[in-house]
């Protein structure tokens, strides 16, 4: 449960000029950034940890201990589990007519090489079958889960959803925010929506902390949307009906669609991420750290910031505290860059009407062709000469920009008025129109090129590392070049060329 912080009277929206692009980028953007569920999961979790999400571009907290290695391995668990009902679906593997143990078998035969494909080599794919699949798929044999899936199936796999207005309800009336994130599973036909996670053990008798209110954020964004909004095949479903389960190795949990604790939870969390975007008081960041989670005396083992949080105090350089001073604004410089590039991309993307998205160049349509060997083909007609000198891209192969089936793409060849755009993975579902968007955020126009919005979240984890480091003895603090450099600028050593 996040820190109580007041709740906004209106979240502060971009103007109409603002969308239109009828403003200069420069400055306070003046409007809060658009926020996905890992943001507002990050703010429930610890004030602290959304301010490092934004202002650092550390978004890891949830991750625990070597973050990296965890994350590798949650989105293995969560490819194969969709490679392996795709399969089923697909006819490709067949369970029915042998003993459990038999299939078990069979499915550990379809990991390995899945597994070796995504660079894990096996003992690390051997360690995660015992420890991950293995028990996941046990389980789900032992219920029939797994045998029963056949070709009337209608399942789909890292779905992306979003609105500009999601409803929460507040006191008599409602506050209205945007909101963004993405579906581990939607089974239409059994009218599940499934969060996974690897985390958990055997010994659980609840769901894990902020699971359950991950997928019930999901499920209210799904729920906020109309029917134009969904896609085509999906306008007579009543996804209130649908049962919410957070699913680990070991045991399925449901979650109740009825939670007043989640209601204010979201209310405090974006208040928090509104406040530290655009708000330039200094109290602020004061009222973050007073309701921080954890102490230096008691820190959050499970947290994955506690080094950043908590880092090592070396005494060179000695002008730390003015870097410090220095590098704050500039923290906050480069999130209104971000916000400016991808926040303001987000919202044009769900506010303006197709025709202003296409006039802007900010998508592009496109019919699929065929899509076999992971290359897609799709027809442009016209568009073609949009795309010359561009070769990432978001393509969406099912649905809508406000729920759909994101895949990235690269341009692998131009045939005509056509474009062989090659995918990762295959799609679960396929209709025959696409939308494509460039990852980068780039213009069409070759003079107006913006770079990708992830550097300036770089620009703040290297500044922050900067920061943060250092040199116990004085000795070395002499011989690091870096240090002496930081000394000259920011304290009161005199830059001296070194002598032979």
């Amino acid at each position: 449960m996040t820190a109580r912080r007041e709740t906004l009277s209106r979240w502060s929206f971009p103007r109409d000029d603002v969308l239109h692009g009828e403003v200069f980028p420069s400055g306070n953007p003046r409007f809060a950034p658009f926020p996905t569920i890992t943001d507002l999961l990050n703010a429930n979790f610890c004030p602290v940890a959304i301010l490092h999400n934004l202002l650092h571009g550390r978004d890891y907290a949830l991750l625990g201990e070597a973050p990296y290695e965890i994350k590798r391995r949650g989105d293995l668990f969560h490819r194969f589990i969709a490679h392996l009902k795709l399969s089923l679906i697909k006819g490709e593997l067949r369970l029915l007519g042998y003993d459990i143990s038999t299939q078990e078998a069979k499915i550990r035969l379809l990991f390995h090489p899945f597994a070796e494909r995504y660079g894990f080599r096996f003992n690390a794919r051997s360690e995660m079958w015992t420890r991950d699949v293995g028990p996941w798929v046990r389980r789900k044999l032992q219920k029939k889960e797994l045998q029963n899936i056949s070709a009337n199936d209608k399942i789909f796999f890292e779905l992306s959803v979003a609105n500009f207005y999601v409803p929460f309800p507040y006191e008599s009336g409602k506050r209205s925010y945007p909101l963004r994130g993405r579906i581990d599973e939607i089974d239409i036909k059994r009218k599940h929506i499934i969060e996974r996670t690897i985390k958990g053990s055997s010994s659980d008798d609840k769901s894990l902390p902020l699971k359950d209110y991950q997928v019930w954020l999901l499920w209210r964004v799904l729920c906020s949307l109309k029917g134009d909004q969904l896609p085509s095949q999906w306008n007579s479903i009543n996804f209130r009906d649908f049962k919410l389960v957070v699913e680990t190795p070991y045991k399925d949990f449901p979650v109740s669609h009825e939670n007043s604790d989640y209601i204010e939870d979201s209310h405090a969390a974006f208040a928090w991420i509104h406040d530290i975007s655009i708000s330039e008081s200094p109290g602020v960041i004061h009222e973050v750290y007073e309701n921080r989670a954890c102490t230096p005396l008691s820190p959050n083992q499970e947290c994955g910031l506690i080094r950043t949080c908590y880092p090592r105090n070396y005494p060179y350089p000695l002008c730390r505290p003015e870097i410090k001073q220095t590098f704050k604004s500039w923290y906050q410089y480069l999130l209104w860059e971000r916000m400016w590039k991808g926040d303001l991309f987000q919202y044009q993307l769900l506010r303006l009407n197709k025709t202003e998205l296409i006039e802007k160049g900010l998508i592009l349509e496109g019919k699929i062709v065929s899509f076999k060997d992971n290359e897609i083909e799709l027809d442009m007609s016209n568009e073609i000469g949009s795309v010359r000198g561009y070769n990432e891209y978001t393509i969406i192969p099912f649905g809508t920009l406000f729920c759909g089936e994101e895949k990235k793409a690269k341009l692998l060849k131009i045939k005509g008025n056509n474009l062989i755009m090659g995918v990762q993975d295959r799609s679960s579902i396929l209709s025959r129109d696409a939308i494509l968007r460039p990852t980068s955020l780039e213009s069409f126009s070759p003079i107006l090129q913006e770079p990708p919005t992830f550097l300036e979240g770089q620009k703040q984890s290297g500044l922050l590392k900067l920061q943060h480091s250092g040199a116990i003895k004085e000795e070395k603090a002499k011989y690091r070049s870096w240090i002496q450099l930081l000394e000259a600028i920011f304290g009161i050593r005199p830059l001296k060329r070194g002598s032979k």
